[in-house]
């Protein structure tokens, strides 16, 4: 079946299958990396240096990995479409 973001963006994104796949495990391993990095900044600094964290640090993470997905992307669904496998 279709992955989590194949089923978010799916109407609006052609991908071919394996390239959604591919797509869903960086998003799998960026909220590891993200979860993991939250955890050393929890339990290695100060209660104020981990809020900060989180609000500005994580924040700036998911936009800037979001804005990379979104290169990734259009990078992506032009090539599917030059195969031909983009819908009409």
């Amino acid at each position: 079946g279709p992955t989590i973001i194949q089923r978010m963006l799916g109407g609006n994104v052609v991908l071919a299958a394996a390239s959604w796949r591919r797509l869903n495990l960086m998003w799998v391993a960026f909220f590891v990396f993200a979860g993991a990095l939250n955890l050393y900044v929890a339990y290695r600094y100060d209660e104020a240096t981990w809020v900060n964290f989180k609000l500005f640090g994580l924040m700036g993470l998911t936009l800037v990995f979001a804005l990379l997905q979104g290169v990734w992307i259009a990078r992506k669904s032009e090539q599917s479409a030059s195969d031909g496998e983009a819908k009409p």
